[in-house]
């Protein structure tokens, strides 16, 4: 029988992987000869194998941003997972209106209508009292498909008499009761007429304006102004006689 021996020379490999790094392999038999071990160390660009503390200030390599695992997905709001480079997916906002005064004309007041006391009637050469009665208001309404809700609060009264004369006040006025005096008498918000005849007096009333679109209030710029319609006030002429009696006391009187 023949017999046949078979050497084998270990000798340390060379290898190489599709990132170009380099490295040594060694083949070791096992003692049966039925094993084969091959063990080594790979090294890569940009990497180093020595511990010393000179290059651990070097920064590593980026990424290849090209190699993706099953795991590199990102979230519904952007968050990075792994090395996940796709754009976050922000979340859709509503836009918002600009607003001014005159986009809420819509929402304006109901026009506010004066009176006088007494009775729409007055006398020439003494004070008739005005009132202008107008008071904080709200609407609700959509504006450009947005829903809003409007705020409207009066800060001035402009009072056209009908005689040529004019005022702006910032008050609404009150009744002689109200106010607690005598008939005829001098209020913030009274006219005196010189003649007599029947004059078309009006108010227009200005207005600041708020807005809620669901966030709280904000103001807008500028005042919403309503035309009040005219109203016919009567001013008489009165005349004064020495008399003995009053007309209580002596009703069928002259001039009673």
């Amino acid at each position: 029988m023949t017999l046949f021996a078979i050497a084998l020379l270990v000798v340390p490999l060379a290898t190489t992987d599709d990132d170009g790094g380099v490295g040594g392999a060694d083949v070791v038999v096992g003692s049966d000869g039925t094993t084969l071990t091959i063990t080594g160390t790979q090294e890569r660009p940009g990497t180093s194998t020595d511990d010393s503390t000179s290059d651990r200030g070097d920064a590593d390599p980026p990424a290849d941003p090209s190699r993706r695992t099953p795991s590199d997905l990102c979230s519904p709001l952007g968050s990075r997972v792994g090395n996940c480079a796709t754009a976050p997916v922000l979340p859709t906002v509503g836009v918002v209106p600009s607003i001014t005064i005159s986009d809420l004309e819509q929402f304006a007041p109901q026009a506010t209508t004066t009176a006088a006391e007494p009775g729409d009637i007055g006398i020439a050469g003494m004070p008739t009292n005005f009132i202008a009665v107008a008071a904080e208001q709200t609407r609700t309404g959509t504006i450009l498909g947005v829903p809003i809700t409007v705020r409207f609060t009066p800060v001035a009264y402009d009072y056209r008499y009908g005689d040529g004369s004019t005022a702006t006040l910032d008050a609404a006025g009150q009744t002689w009761a109200m106010l607690d005096q005598a008939q005829f008498t001098p209020t913030p918000t009274s006219h005196t007429y010189r003649n007599r005849g029947t004059f078309l007096a009006d108010v227009d009333v200005r207005y600041t304006a708020e807005v809620d679109l669901g966030s709280g209030w904000f103001p807008i710029d500028g005042q919403l102004t309503t035309d009040g319609p005219a109203r016919e006030i009567r001013i008489l002429e009165a005349r004064t006689a020495l008399v003995a009696h009053t007309c209580l006391e002596h009703p069928a009187a002259a001039g009673c």
